[in-house]
């Protein structure tokens, strides 16, 4: 059964830009930019969630994204993070995520697509 797409903001990425906004961040020193991808987004995991902490299946390595400010509404409002991640075999990803790590780490963004 097919779904709608959305894109989440996650709490902990709430708690690492009030962070990383201060002039001296004094627990997430790291921008989150890389991207991941991930299989499995079924049942009750279809839809996004604040609470999010991980992709339901993670496949494939992540990538370190290229980091940009972008103007969505108003100059400068939108952080983008630009990667591409090498598939090695045939999947059905309906979802990916930016995270301040290269494994493990701290998801900044979901989107559940499908």
């Amino acid at each position: 059964m097919p779904f709608g797409a959305a894109t989440v903001f996650t709490n902990k990425a709430k708690a690492v830009t009030a962070d990383r906004v201060r002039g001296n961040p004094a627990t997430y020193t790291n921008p989150p930019k890389f991207v991941a991808c991930g299989t499995g987004a079924t049942g009750a995991t279809r839809t996004a969630a604040a609470a999010d902490t991980a992709l339901t299946t993670e496949v494939e390595t992540r990538t370190s994204g290229t980091e940009s400010v972008q103007t969505t509404s108003v100059t400068g409002d939108t952080y983008q993070v630009v990667g591409s991640i090498t598939m090695t075999g045939t999947r059905a990803v309906d979802e990916v995520m930016t995270n301040d790590a290269s494994s493990s780490g701290n998801i900044s963004s979901r989107r559940r697509t499908r």
